[in-house]
């Protein structure tokens, strides 16, 4: 005898003939009797109404709260759509793949779990190993959908899990999460009475690309929360540990920290004008400072600087012109060998409180 398979692959759906109202078509395949296409005339009408099943499935999956809760509900969604008559979901894991659960729709469209129906040697407590040649193995591998027409004759299937359902005829199509098979959606008609087809598959494909897509949104939003959850718990204990701080007293500034932060200050603004006075020993250096280097007025021009003084207000100290002010501030800066005014006064400032120190 001739073995009917049909070649693992994804031709796409024939194009569905124009409808006037897809609203009605939803209606038509609720009222139906089991599948959403049966009393349809035309092969697009069918698949149009399979369409829009399959698609207010998903959205039933895509609700759903957790990444756990959204495999639980792939199966139960689909069964409930009622393109097809009976659903397992199956998870891989590793190079093993075990029946998870089942779901059959009966034709009041009432949805019920069919897995309990084993009681012996049940259908969930089988591993099956991903090995070639059965089918489900090039599934998993090649991350395509399959149609299996004749299941009694076909040297691929699982034959004991074939058995077991009673199935001549199946689609297996792979959830895929990312990168990763993370599971296996089976679809049958085992009591309606016509074969499934090529567009079949193509539907569980569809449907099982939704879902795996939804499991990544799910995984996504979960890691977000928990994510926020800690941002908060870092935020709570932060607030926790500051201690209580008397907002009435003064708080003591570093003089060469207000020094530094004026250093660049915008000189657009009308200084107010500084009167230096300098200290005693301020020019007092020892003999191997740099500063000794430099001229009295350029020592003078760096204590200006160190209290804080812009270029504008040197000037005007000095009365000389800011250029010449300038000029004087790049010989300071070539002398000390710093990089920037803050350098120089941190270096000045230094200095001259050692010299302070020695001289108590």
């Amino acid at each position: 005898m001739t073995t009917k398979e049909h070649p693992i692959g994804t031709e796409l759906l024939s194009r569905s003939s124009s409808t006037d109202d897809p609203k009605l078509l939803s209606e038509q395949a609720i009222a139906s009797d089991c599948t959403p296409h049966r009393d349809l005339a035309s092969p697009g009408e069918q698949i149009s109404a399979a369409l829009t099943a399959l698609l207010a499935s998903l959205a039933t999956v895509r609700d759903a709260p957790s990444p756990a809760a959204t495999l639980e509900c792939a199966p139960h969604a689909l069964a409930e759509s009622a393109v097809f008559q009976r659903v397992m979901y199956s998870q891989v894991r590793g190079s093993t793949w075990s029946p998870d659960a089942i779901y059959g729709v009966d034709g009041q469209r009432h949805v019920s779990m069919q897995i309990e129906c084993y009681p012996t040697d049940r259908v969930e407590d089988l591993q099956i190993p991903l090995a070639s040649p059965l089918v489900e193995a090039e599934v998993v591998r090649r991350r395509l959908p399959a149609l299996i027409l004749d299941a009694d004759q076909e040297a691929r299937v699982y034959r004991p899990l074939v058995e077991r359902m009673r199935t001549s005829e199946y689609v297996v199509a792979p959830v895929v999460a990312g990168s990763v098979v993370i599971g296996l959606l089976h679809a049958d008609r085992p009591t309606d009475g016509r074969p499934l087809t090529a567009a079949h598959r193509d539907l569980l494909r569809m449907f099982a690309d939704g879902v795996g897509l939804s499991y990544e949104r799910a995984l996504l939003v979960e890691r977000i929360e928990r994510q926020r959850q800690y941002v908060l718990g870092v935020c709570d204990a932060a607030v926790g540990s500051v201690t209580t701080t008397d907002m009435t007293s003064p708080i003591p500034l570093r003089a060469n920290a207000a020094a530094t932060a004026s250093i660049d200050a915008p000189e657009s603004a009308p200084p107010p004008r500084v009167r230096h006075t300098k200290p005693a020993h301020a020019t007092e250096v020892r003999d191997s400072s740099r500063l000794t280097t430099l001229t009295s007025r350029e020592r003078e021009v760096l204590g200006l600087l160190a209290s804080g003084a812009t270029n504008a207000q040197l000037a005007d100290q000095l009365t000389v012109a800011e250029s010449t002010v300038k000029s004087h501030v790049k010989h300071i800066l070539h002398k000390l060998g710093a990089t920037n005014r803050a350098a120089a006064i941190s270096y000045y400032l230094r200095e001259t409180r050692d010299v302070n120190r020695s001289r108590r």
